[in-house]
């Protein structure tokens, strides 16, 4: 005896109903995905955004207090210390000059001219420059700087130093006393 067998069915592709929720699957996971970024993401580059500030701060106050400490270290490497720090001034509200007395012939008072050495700091471009006006070398100290902002405070000397990086704006204030 033989058997009729029916034809067998062969399946062709997906349905409608397969790709529509194969689709609707890969936007649930993209929108996890982006919500992770979100999540995770942004705070951490607001962190390197601090991290970068703080950094440059530190390279702004560590020269400030270096020429404000008292004494010009001697040459590019910062050797023995070699003039006497004997006064600042502040032409403009975000300019700020410093005076140390002549090596070679020291009188105790700020001349603001050769032989004594003027150190001259200004905000450039969003850069902290530090420029030696007897030399004629220039350097920048800090980047990503907003503003440099200089007050007499009678016997000290307030600096205050804004950075923005990136959507981040910190602030940092250093005050002086009069040598």
């Amino acid at each position: 005896m033989r058997r009729i067998s029916s034809p067998c069915r062969l399946r062709q592709g997906f349905s409608l109903i397969e790709v529509t929720i194969s689709t609707t699957l890969v936007v649930m996971l993209s929108m996890l995905l982006s919500n992770a970024w979100t999540g995770l993401g942004r705070p951490l580059l607001k962190n390197a955004a601090r991290c970068r500030i703080a950094q440059e701060a530190d390279l702004a106050l560590a020269c400030l207090a270096r020429d404000l400490g008292g004494t010009l270290p001697e040459g590019a490497s910062g050797g023995k210390p070699s003039s006497q720090f004997v006064g600042w001034t502040h032409p403009g509200g975000n300019d700020l000059l410093l005076c140390f007395d002549s090596k070679s012939t020291p009188n105790g008072v700020a001349d603001w001219a050769a032989p004594d050495t003027v150190i001259f700091y200004s905000v450039v471009a969003n850069a902290l420059v530090r420029s030696n006006e007897l030399t004629g070398t220039d350097y920048v100290a800090a980047q990503n700087l907003e503003s440099l902002n200089i007050q007499d405070l009678g016997g000290d000397l307030q600096i205050t130093l804004a950075f923005a990086y990136r959507g981040v704006s910190l602030t940092y204030t250093l005050v002086a006393k009069k040598p």
